[in-house]
Order: C-alpha cells, then structure tokens, then sequence
C-alpha cells in the first residue's frame, strides 16, 4: 500500500513539479476538462430543475372537491396580447378561511390584482398601451417564486364578486396532482437525440483534454520504464500525473457551473426559462460526474499508453508509428448507418425498441468520428507530396506524428458534427413551424367563445363596433360522441361563419365538411349515428374533406336538419379589417368589460417573427458553443505546436542557420496545424449533415440545412488555423536564433 501510494505521489511531483510550462499544461488541462464538468454538471441538474418547476405547477392546481360551500370561487382566463399569452384567474373570495394560491400574501378583493414580475414589467413598458385597458384593476402585490412555474410567467389573479357558482368553478384548496401525459413522440426523440449529440461530446473530450501534452509524458514515463519500473508501477505513476488534471479540472468545473447558473434567469424563452436555485443537481447525479470525470480520464490516459509500456525505446526514438488498421474502424459507422435506416419513417412505432435503435445509431455515427479521424489522417499525410519546402516540412512531421494532431482535433470534429446535426434538425423542424405560422396568418377571424350566460345582442354590437372589424358571425357549436366511445366537435353556421376555422371554397347552403388533424384521430364518417351533446341521435351527412384550423364537423344550416342545439352557448367570430393596425387588439379591448365570461383568440396572429427570433437565438446558442469548442481546441493546438517547436529547436535551429527562411519554417507550422483541423472539420461536417438527414427521416419530415451556420463554423476553423499559427511565431523565432545551436 505504500508503495502503491508512492507511485501516485510521484505522479503529482510529475504533474506539478517542473518549470513554469508545466503549470500552464495543467492549468489548461483543468480549464478544458472543467468545461467539459460544467456541462455534465448542467445536464445532471436539468431533471431536478424540471421535477421543481413539475411540483411547483402541481401546488397551483385547484382542489376542486371538498365539504359544504366553497370558500372560493375561481374562473380561469388566458387574457391574448399580441404574440403572448397571459393566465389569470379571477376570484370570489367568499369566506375568510379561503384557500390563497402558492405565491400571494392575500387573495385579491373586487377591483384588486396580483401580477406577476413579469406582467408588471410588461404593463409598465411603453408598448403595453393597448394592454393597460383589460387590467383596470388596482395593483395590490406580486406573485413571488412559489407561485410560478419560470420566472417570466405572465400570470395574475384577479378579484371579482359577480362571479357565480357552478359545478365547475368551485376550489376548496390548491395542490392537486395530476399524471403527466407523455410528450409527443416527435418532440421526445428530438429531445433524446439532442441530448446524446451534445452530451456525447463532452465525454470524448474529456479524453482528449486529459491527452494535452501527451508527448512530453509518455517521454518521461517511457525513461521510467527503460530504467527498470515495472509496467504496474508506471501505469499507477501515470494515474496520480492524470488525477491531478482531472481533479483541477473538477475545481475548475464546479466553479464554471455556479458562475454560469445565474445565467439561467436570462433564458428569454418561458417555456424553458428556470429559476437559477432550481438548477441544482441531485446527489446522486453530482456524485456520479465527479467519480466518472476522473475514472474517464484515467482510464483514456493508460489505455493511450499502452506503447508506453510494450515499447517504451520506440517511444524515446520516436519511432514512426504502426500503420492504423481500418477494418475494425468501419464497424461502428456501419452499425450506426444500419440502424437508423431501419427506423426511416418509424417515427409512430409504438415499440418502445425503436428510440433504442435510434440513440444507438446516433451514438456510433458519433463514435466514428473520433476513431476514424487518426487514420484518415494518417493515410491522408502518407499521400501528401511537398510541392513547396514548407509542406514538405509539415508532411514529414505529421507522418511521424499523426495521432497527436488527430487526437486533439477529434474531440472538435465531435462537437462540430454534434453541431452541424442539431443544426439541421433545428432548420427543418423551424422550415415546418414557420410554415403553419404562415398558414394561420391568412386567417383574419376572431374566435370568441362566451364562457358564461350575458347580453349576447349587446355583446355582438360592441363587437361590431370595434376598430378593424368588418362584421360578426354566430357560430353554433355542440359535440357528437361517437359509436367507438370517442368526442368530435360540431359547428354550424353560416358559409361567411364557416369560413373562420375551415378553408370552405365553394360553399353553398346545405353543405357539410370534415375539418382533420392527424389519422386516427376521432372523426365522424358519413352515414354515423352519433349521440350530439350526449342526449340526441343524429345521422351525419355527406362530408367534404376540407383544411382548418381546428378538427371537426362543419355544418351548414340546411346540412343540421334533426341537430339539436338547444342549450348550446353560440360562438362568435368576428372578421377583420387586416389593413387596420392591431385590429385584434382593439376588438379585445372593446370586450375588456366580459374580462373572463369570453374567451377571444385569434388564429391570424403574425408570430413568424417570434418564432425566427426563438430559432435564432437556439442558433446563436450553437454556434457560441461551437466557437467556445474551437477556442479550447485551438488552445489545445497552441500547447502542441509550442511543445513541437521546443522539441525541434535543433533542427530548426540547424535549418535556419543553413539558410532556410524563416518564412518557410512558418508556413510549415501553418500546414503542420491546418492540415489535421481542415479534415476533421471536413469529416465533422459531412458525419453531422449525413446524422441529421438520416434523423429528420426517421421523423419522415423534410430535411432543410442550414448552410450559413455550416459555413460559420469552416470559417471559425480556418480563423483558428491562422491565429494558432500566429501565435507560434515568436517561440518560433526565437528557437531559430543563434542560441539555438548552443548545444550543438
């Protein structure tokens, strides 16, 4: 045991001891495997932050069932501005001891409001004059933490005295819980496969960060093993020189992670906005990053030693390495292409194999890059001829040493291809959402459903007399129960009334139409005796399969005949004047007075913009990813050229004072970095545009690529080739000095 600890303690001494260079090599080692710790710390804390925001909606949930009168009345509203969508809730406080919702001091009495930050910040904003007019009640507080679900919810309770007791309004207290319906299945494998393309890697680099100066190691291990160590000692020396990056990096990383946290609270989108505190992860994830970072290291550290210790004189000679194997290397990109292709198009597979097969193949797609890229490098060098002194230079140096600049720039070609494929998942499943977005701004209706029973004549002449609204049609709207158990909706109405929710072309008076989503939905068929509102039969008629923007049957008023309506609340839906700005807006403040008895929503709501914005900024989160990568690589690639230039010194010294410029020992320096990074950017980009085709057709969807960020990335290579070269001339310069030659 003492031993075994003596041999780790030397391994330290090596790791720290030394010169100045060595402490930059470790801090640089830290810093790299430190990100790679803060992104696993992050993805370990993602599902605690999701299971607090899941509790955190289930305690606003109304208990609806209790003992005696209700103490409190409560209708639900989302109040439409524009682009965004604001819940409320109006109350009816109707006994002292009335439950009070998760967040507020005091429910709110008639004519008072609590908002949210968030509301209150977009009330007071300039642009919030049209909004002002539906929240004429006063201010009394705001919601805090424990009441909302992100922290820009636009949420806001209301007090209101007229409102009247049903069935279905009643609480007796908050925190119900309900199941959690599964994602959809297109959604979910989205959120699978962007995970495993981002997470994965972050493991390959932890591997290649632990493999920083790598050469200058297996030198000093290597003398160690020719003097006598045993391979059992060696391989422990090699493992406390590791654990001291790993763990530096571990320090590094935690530091990352809570300086990045509060981060969290900028996230503009709400629907992933989290609180800052709730990013926190389990102890059982934290305690498995911490103990997987430096087994992961420490394993890649002496499984890349293996020659170390079987030829440990080859090491010290620099011998030219054993020409790489290719048949083994083919195999997990074959297995990968295979799988995926079985799943084409098996996006509604009920077999739970499926998202196996899927992550698998996504996984060995990945896997191939880093262990194809050291022997297409190799075989890409072997060919190369010098044209010019300075090529000739770079290519015999990389046929000697080629695995040290493929493992550097492989764990890059990971993160890029990783990259390259979220990017066109994001692209096509953005070219889908901009397309519906486009197809409901040609709809220029507002739907307004009547919650309660009120004044309709007067309802519809304030309507009617709203800014931007050309006229108003009754829509009566029930629901048929289908002989399989299922509930579809009916609507009837006029042609001009039809219109607002079903593209009706050639409509005339007694004509009915079929309004449908997805196959296997619930849908009425022609010759049904169905149930409508659970109390009468009716046979559907004839029915013409049209596009709308809601599922159903549309009837027109001599296609009802034997309906029966009676006790059905009408729909409204009021057509406007496009031309006219923010028409929709004035006709929801004109009916500001309903506040919750109507339910206005209009489907023409421009939100390409919105939905570009969102796009764009998920982009912009890629490719800043991406660049952070690269400027870590490049950072890596800087250690390597200067440890090469320090080894070389003689010769290069040798070279200059024969008369070799120094400009061709630069441009040697330029090819010698630029050669590796072009072919793993190269075969990055073709792994992730092949990964994302292959995954946008498992969900049978349209691929779309996104060649601007494709070409962002080359061209942030190819900055990093320059700029790394740039940075290696002074060392360069002064390595081709006359001190140079001192020891020759």
């Amino acid at each position: 045991m003492t031993q075994v600890i003596g041999d780790l303690a030397l391994g330290v001494r090596l790791a720290v001891g030394g010169s100045r260079k060595s402490w930059g090599r470790l801090a640089l080692q830290g810093i790299g495997i430190g990100l790679c710790v803060a992104v696993l710390l992050l993805a370990a804390a993602i599902p605690n932050a999701l299971k607090v925001r899941d509790d955190r909606a289930d305690s606003l949930n109304e208990v609806a069932q209790g003992t005696g009168p209700a103490p409190l009345l409560m209708e639900e509203m989302y109040v439409h501005f524009r682009s965004l969508d604001i819940a409320g809730n109006y109350v009816n406080v109707r006994a002292q001891n009335a439950p009070v919702p998760p967040g507020l001091e005091r429910l709110p009495g008639d004519g008072e409001i609590v908002v949210s930050p968030a509301l209150a910040e977009l009330l007071a904003s300039p642009d919030a004059g049209l909004l002002k007019p539906r929240f004429p009640q006063k201010v009394i507080g705001t919601i805090s933490q424990a009441g909302l679900i992100g922290p820009h919810d636009l949420l806001f309770y209301a007090g209101d005295t007229t409102i009247a007791e049903d069935e279905s309004n009643r609480v007796y207290a908050f925190g119900k819980t309900y199941e959690r319906q599964a994602p959809e299945p297109i959604l979910w494998m989205l959120s699978l496969v962007g995970i495993v393309v981002l997470l994965f890697p972050v493991l390959v680099f932890v591997g290649v960060a632990t493999r920083l100066a790598a050469a200058q190691r297996d030198r000093r291990l290597a003398a160690l093993r020719l003097v006598g160590a045993a391979a059992s000692r060696v391989r422990l020396i090699a493992s406390g020189e590791t654990l001291v990056g790993a763990l530096t990096g571990l320090v590094f990383g935690i530091g990352f992670f809570f300086a990045a946290r509060p981060l969290a609270d900028d996230i503009s989108i709400a629907e992933v906005a989290i609180f800052p505190a709730d990013l926190l992860p389990t102890p059982e994830l934290a305690a498995l990053v911490l103990v997987a970072v430096p087994v992961l290291a420490v394993l890649t550290s002496l499984f890349a030693m293996r020659r170390t210790i079987i030829e440990p004189l080859g090491v010290v000679r620099h011998q030219k390495p054993v020409r790489r194997r290719l048949w083994w290397r083919l195999v997990p990109t074959v297995a990968g292409i295979a799988l995926l292709v079985s799943q084409f198009g098996a996006i509604g597979d009920k077999d739970s194999r499926f998202q196996f097969y899927v992550i698998a193949g996504v996984v060995l797609l990945m896997l191939s890059i880093p262990v194809m890229l050291p022997w297409l490098v190799e075989r890409v060098v072997s060919w190369m001829r010098g044209a010019t002194p300075a090529l000739q230079l770079a290519v015999r140096r990389l046929q000697l040493d080629a695995g040290t600049a493929a493992r550097v720039v492989g764990g890059v070609a990971v993160v890029l291809a990783g990259t390259v494929t979220l990017q066109v998942l994001i692209a096509s499943v953005e070219k889908d959402v901009l397309a519906e977005e486009k197809r409901d701004v040609a709809h220029n209706f507002v739907t307004l459903t009547p919650k309660d029973d009120f004044d309709t004549a007067g309802f519809k002449d304030a309507v009617a007399a709203s800014d931007g609204v050309r006229a108003v049609h009754v829509l009566d709207r029930t629901f048929a129960k289908l002989p399989d158990g299922r509930v579809t909706n009916v609507s009837v109405g006029t042609c001009a009334a039809l219109k607002a929710q079903a593209e009706v072309t050639d409509c005339t008076d007694g004509k009915a139409y079929l309004v449908r989503f997805a196959r296997g939905t619930a849908e009425a068929r022609p010759g049904e005796v169905v149930m409508v509102g659970g109390k009468s039969p009716w046979t559907v008629p004839e029915l013409a399969e049209v596009p709308g923007t809601a599922p159903g049957v549309f009837l027109t008023p001599a296609a009802a005949t034997g309906l029966d309506l009676s006790g059905e609340k009408p729909q409204f839906q009021a057509e406007l004047d496009l031309a006219v700005p923010d028409a929709a807006e004035h006709m929801r403040n004109a009916i500001a007075p309903y506040s919750w008895r109507v339910h206005a929503y209009f489907y023409g709501q421009d939100d390409t913009a919105e939905v570009e914005l969102v796009f764009g900024a998920v982009r912009r989160a890629l490719i800043a990813g991406s660049v952070l990568t690269l400027l870590l690589a490049g950072a890596s690639l800087l250690v390597m050229a200067l440890e090469q230039v320090r080894e070389r010194r003689r010769s290069l010294a040798v070279m200059a004072a024969s008369g070799v410029p120094r400009g061709i020992l630069a441009r040697s320096l330029l090819w010698q970095n630029g050669v590796p990074l072009v072919l793993s950017t190269t075969i990055a980009v073709g792994t992730g545009v092949l990964l994302g085709v292959m995954v946008v057709r498992v969900f049978d969807a349209e691929v779309v690529y996104d060649w601007q960020g494709m070409a962002t990335l080359t061209g942030a290579s190819v900055a990093l080739v320059l700029a790394v070269t740039a940075l290696t001339l002074p060392s360069l310069r002064r390595a081709t000095g006359a001190l140079g030659l001192r020891t020759e």
